[in-house]
């Protein structure tokens, strides 16, 4: 016996959770089922309620076939009225039953935007880029690829977008190839991914120019540590794991490692396996800026949650006006802040003011002044019963044994305690990204208003 409704249909379903919709396209079925089981008395199948939301998401944004026709003029809407964006379609061509090509028609394969103002924007940014993939909720299958970078105030900052079929190696190259050659060509950037094989391959192909300018690819730790737990199924050990990538200075990185290998030897051998410089803070030379994961890129993926839902042109437009929104607003911040006469943004300064109260109980034992090389002692007594201990401050390379100053990229407590003995001002040695100047650059550029339809090329 059918337990189907025939008058509660998907179409009459459609105008009762169109408002729903409207404001959150991302609704989940089993929100629809249940709003329409309050309504209407009667509980819906899983398969109408997913009908019922495409049908309202396509009265509300546009019929799912029509947007991808509609997605080329969409494209040069963007690149008339907002000249510099950048736009790459690659489109297949469709052939009949019999083998042969249909003249003049063709199919959506991938697609890259950047805007113009993230290009410039991100020329301000920490010189670091992390990348994800998250896949399409809406009728039509495939896979949303992003690059996120990080002001000078810890604020996220998309720069590049694509659309693809999958998360393989030929879409990866499709997406880093255009990253590199549009958006960032800036030597010594840091690409920060998991170890998905096609990344690593895409990124190690040499004509996707990642090689040249040098850059550096590193990997998340979370995913490293989501796979140590797959493999080992240990939770303590994969705290270690963690501790070994977080820790500042080799001397507590070969800690954590010691206590590993007390406990399981083959932990240590797999870990080893992946090169330290790729995934530790101790080893990097500073490159991570001190992220450690792609957390910024999966931010951004639920904030688009919604939009993921959308047909294409809609989804693409969500990011043009979203992104106008962000730089509206945040340009509108920080012309404010730049009119304060602030030197350095809030995090930063805020994080200094704690290295100067700890920079007071310091002492510079040593130094030797023609080569700026320092010995400061520390005689903060920890909490948790670490003796005080001694470090090296070389103020000629930026560098500090407690591995904080390398990693940040902002003066540390014996940095700060060694320019107050040389009678040094120790913001010379902040790093130009924090300079709230440079904030306000990233987001000096500004998105124009689109006019109506009938303009539109």
């Amino acid at each position: 016996m059918s337990q189907d409704h025939r008058k509660l249909d998907s179409n009459l379903i459609c105008n009762s959770i169109k408002s729903l919709i409207n404001s959150d396209a991302s609704l989940k079925v089993k929100h629809i089922i249940a709003h329409i089981r309050e309504t209407f008395n009667y509980t819906i199948s899983y398969k109408k309620a997913w009908i019922s939301k495409n049908k309202a998401i396509a009265a509300i944004y546009g019929n799912w076939e029509t947007s991808y026709n509609n997605l080329p003029q969409w494209l040069l809407v963007m690149k008339t009225f907002l000249p510099g964006t950048i736009i790459e379609l690659e489109t297949l061509p469709i052939f009949s039953n019999e083998g042969t090509q249909i003249s003049g028609a063709r199919v959506f394969h991938r697609l890259f935007w950047a805007f113009q103002p993230c290009i410039k924007g991100f020329a301000f940014c920490k010189p670091v880029v992390q990348v994800d993939g998250t896949w399409l909720y809406g009728k039509y299958r495939g896979t949303l690829l992003m690059a996120v970078a990080q002001d000078g105030n810890r604020n996220i900052f998309p720069i590049a977008f694509a659309l693809v079929e999958g998360e393989t190696e030929e879409a990866w190259s499709f997406f880093l190839r255009n990253l590199r050659m549009h958006v960032t060509p800036q030597p010594n950037l840091c690409l920060i991914s998991d170890r998905h094989q096609s990344i690593k391959s895409a990124y190690n192909n040499p004509d996707n120019g990642w090689q040249h300018p040098p850059s550096s690819h590193v990997y998340c730790i979370r995913h490293i540590a989501q796979n140590f737990m797959r493999e080992f199924r240990d939770k303590e050990l994969q705290k270690k794991i963690i501790n070994m990538g977080y820790a500042l200075n080799e001397a507590t990185y070969e800690y954590y490692r010691g206590e590993i290998r007390k406990v399981n030897i083959e932990a240590l051998q797999w870990i080893d396996n992946i090169p330290r410089e790729k995934w530790t803070r101790s080893f990097d030379g500073g490159k991570h800026w001190g992220h450690m994961t792609t957390n910024l890129a999966e931010s951004m993926n639920s904030v688009l949650k919604s939009t993921r839902n959308l047909p294409i042109t809609a989804l693409v437009k969500s990011t043009y006006y979203r992104m106008g929104t962000l730089f509206r607003k945040r340009g509108h911040d920080w012309t404010k802040m730049l009119g304060s006469g602030k030197l350095f943004t809030e995090n930063c300064m805020k994080g200094i003011k704690e290295e100067v109260i700890k920079s007071n109980s310091h002492t510079v034992m040593q130094f030797d002044r023609e080569r700026f090389c320092y010995l400061v002692h520390e005689t903060v007594h920890h909490s948790d019963g670490r003796p005080t201990t001694h470090y090296n401050v070389d103020l000629q390379n930026l560098t500090c044994e407690c591995g904080r100053f390398q990693t940040f990229h902002v003066p540390c407590s014996h940095v700060i305690a060694a320019c107050s003995s040389l009678r040094q001002d120790y913001s010379v040695h902040i790093a130009d990204v924090f300079k709230v100047v440079n904030v306000f650059k990233v987001y000096e550029e500004s998105f124009i208003g689109i006019p109506t339809e009938t303009s539109w090329p």
